[in-house]
Parts: C-alpha cells; structure tokens; sequence
C-alpha cells in the first residue's frame, strides 16, 4: 500500500458522520511527539474561539489500559486554547483502539491532517515527514543494493555515505508513492525527504530544546547542524546558539574551533535574517519578491 493510499484509507475511513461530543480536557493525554505551541499561538487559538466557538472538533482516541481517558490524536492547539479559556471540556470525535491496525497507522491519520491543514515549522515539518517515511518503508520490502545516487538531486548538494545513500534511495521510493498533485500540495521533494530525516536524527532531547526558537524554523540551519559530527559537539553548538553567544551553526563552529569564519556571503546574510523573522513578516518580504520567486520555483519545477 503506497502513502497516498494509506492517508486516503484512513481519510475516507471518516467519511461517515461521527458524532461529537464534549469531552473532559483534563482526560486527556497528548503525546510527546505533538508539536509545541508557543503561548501567542495558544492565545490566538483561544481567542478565535472565544469570538467563533470551537470551528473544529479534535479527535482523540479512546485508551484501552484505563476507563474515561484518552488520547490525542490530532488538535493539540485546539486544547490548549480552549484550557487558556479556563473551559473544562472540549469537543471531540472520539475513536475506538480498534480503528487503527498499528500505532504507525494512527501517526499517520496525526500527520496528515497537519500537513494539510497547519503551517509547520521546518523541525516540526521535518520530524512528520521523517516519521511518515519511517511508517511507509516499515510497510514495504527491503531495498536492494543498487547504483549510488548522483549527489545532484534537486536542490541537494551533500557528497552522500553509505548510510546516506540508502537513504535518499528510499526518500525516492517514499516520494514516488505521491501523486504531482499530492507532492505539490504538501510540499515533499526527494531531496526534501532526505532533508527531513537527516534533521530529525537529532536527538529528541535537543530538538526540544530548539522548539519555538528561530532555529526551529531554519531548514538550512537545521540541516547544517544534522550534519555535524559527533553528537557532543551538536550539543555544544545548540548551546552557544540558544546561549546567543553565535548566530548560526558556522559562526558555533568557528568559536568551538577557535577560528575565524569567513566573511558570509550576501545571501547567507538575508537568509539569517528572513529565517528569523515572523511568519506575516516572511510572507510580506516574498510577496515583495514574488518576480524572483515565481522564477525559482520555475527553474527548479523544471529539473
């Protein structure tokens, strides 16, 4: 079964009308691998629900191993603006164990919906897309050996490893399962697969240190400190960048090293800064470069 018909099975699963009912906040869990919000985002969710209702039901599922609890499956913000509100209970669709063949089958359903519906930023984005990859390469038959890829694929620029081979190989098969359509509309390239599960084999504890940092929503920062090797010295650079003691990886490496970085070049320079500006203030600088935008996306579509 291929990822696009894995989310449409689980998708049309919900065709059907659920019923939806209130359900104590307090009951339940969410698991750890839900995104953090940050306490503007959870005050914005409250709000619109305080002025429109809750627009959206959550879905939760309903746990076997103890009586009146539950656990999310997806609408984590959802329920931290709706207990902002001080409000007890929260609408809910409520799904039985039953419903799903295996865990990764329920973190797909999770994943899904948040691609589709909610602006990730690049870690959240990046540990979905590597976990969504995981599920589908778990479902299907060991790759084979087979001739190394070409080290210029899409926008990738990275001489590969073994390990590293096998697993742009499978971010290929992973992305081939997707339609054009799908792969535009969520956004997922072969070498953007590759992307994600390099930045996500950062250890679970860092990446929760880095959540709601600017560096969290730095794709290139990100991958250049996935890249770093050993795992110490990743920890010593997010030190130093959460520390505000450097700016980037390199200028962590350079004081690490005990050298001095190199002049950055222009471009680099606009990406620290644009990297680090808010969501509204990013779109703005696009739209004032729509002429440039159009004709990146036009050369890179044609590769």
């Amino acid at each position: 079964m291929s990822a696009v018909s894995t989310k449409s099975t689980l998708l049309d699963s919900l065709a059907p009308m659920r019923a939806i009912e209130p359900i104590a906040i307090a009951a339940i869990d969410i698991p750890a691998h839900h995104r953090k919000h940050s306490r503007a985002d959870v005050a914005a969710m409250a709000e619109s629900i305080a002025v429109h209702g809750q627009q959206q039901p959550i879905e939760i599922e309903r746990r076997q191993d103890a009586i009146g609890c539950y656990r999310l499956i997806f609408g984590s913000l959802r329920v931290h603006g709706t207990a902002f509100l001080g409000r007890e209970a929260i609408n809910a669709i409520v799904r039985e164990p039953n419903e799903f063949a295996s865990d990764g089958a329920r973190r797909l359903r999770s994943f899904t919906e948040n691609m589709a519906r909610v602006r990730l930023g690049a870690l959240d984005r990046a540990v979905a897309i590597a976990d969504w990859c995981e599920i589908y390469r778990a479902t299907q038959p060991r790759l084979k050996p087979g001739r190394k890829p070409s080290t210029s694929v899409d926008s990738l620029s990275v001489r590969l490893n073994s390990d590293d081979a096998e697993l742009m190989a499978a971010s290929e098969s992973f992305t081939a399962s997707f339609s054009e359509a799908a792969q535009a509309f969520l956004g997922i390239s072969r070498a953007g697969v590759f992307r994600a599960i390099k930045i996500a084999s950062i250890s679970s504890l860092q990446r929760e240190r880095m959540a709601l940092t600017w560096i969290a929503d730095s794709e290139g920062e990100l991958y250049r400190l996935a890249t770093v090797k050993p795992v110490d010295r990743q920890v010593s650079i997010i030190d130093l960048i959460l520390g505000e003691k450097a700016g980037s990886v390199e200028e962590a490496i350079a004081l690490l090293d005990g050298t001095t970085r190199n002049r950055p070049a222009k471009w680099e320079v606009v990406h620290q800064r644009f990297s680090r500006l808010p969501a509204g203030e990013q779109d703005h600088f696009l739209d004032l470069n729509e002429a440039a935008v159009t004709r990146w996306q036009t050369q890179r579509g044609a590769r």
